[in-house]
């Protein structure tokens, strides 16, 4: 056993409490939840909570979980001003983390300061979770998806114009002219 294992699983532990107080305030009381075919995560799961700290709304977190079941990516986070700067936003990401224990990324941090992140970030770190850099550009987005375009159920129009493709070359290789209006 390394000599900091000790030390560092203290300070996990200590790090985790504190974001345990933020997350006791913050309930999530979910609005939609939907799996569309537009949707980045599908046919992962995309949701759309409120936020409410002591029965008053406070904000709302859109985020999604891909079908992999391996990340959460945060597609918005607001939080009314009037109530920001008192630990709800990493208090809901906190909840978030504890429900689901998979890493957070971020997509297009529009509406959230880069603070925000740079100081959840490192609170996470030191509890021992992980929120990875955002993606923001489509070739990032695209890249991820990637990782569960296998999982995508094809459409029933990419279906029929697949299915008439390979009959087409069927009666090619048969020896028949295919294709509409051909006699």
């Amino acid at each position: 056993m390394p000599f900091f294992d000790p030390m560092r699983d203290y300070f996990h532990r200590r790090q985790a409490q504190m974001l345990n107080v933020l997350a006791e305030r913050v309930h999530l009381v979910n609005q939609r939840t939907e799996s569309l075919r537009d949707n980045f995560v599908f046919p992962g799961t995309d949701y759309f909570d409120n936020i409410e700290v002591d029965g008053q709304h406070v904000g709302y977190v859109d985020y999604g979980i891909n079908p992999l079941g391996d990340r959460l990516y945060i597609n918005e986070l607001q939080i009314l001003p009037e109530h920001q700067r008192r630990g709800v936003g990493r208090g809901v990401l906190w909840r978030l983390w504890l429900t689901h224990q998979v890493p957070i990324v971020p997509l297009h941090q529009y509406g959230t300061s880069n603070g925000f992140w740079s100081l959840a970030r490192r609170e996470f770190a030191a509890a021992g979770a992980l929120i990875q850099d955002q993606l923001h550009s489509q070739e990032a987005l695209d890249q991820a998806k990637q990782r569960w375009i296998h999982l995508v159920p094809e459409s029933a129009k990419d279906r029929s114009i697949r299915e008439y493709w390979k009959w087409v070359e069927s009666e090619k290789a048969a020896g028949r002219r295919a294709g509409p209006g051909i006699r």
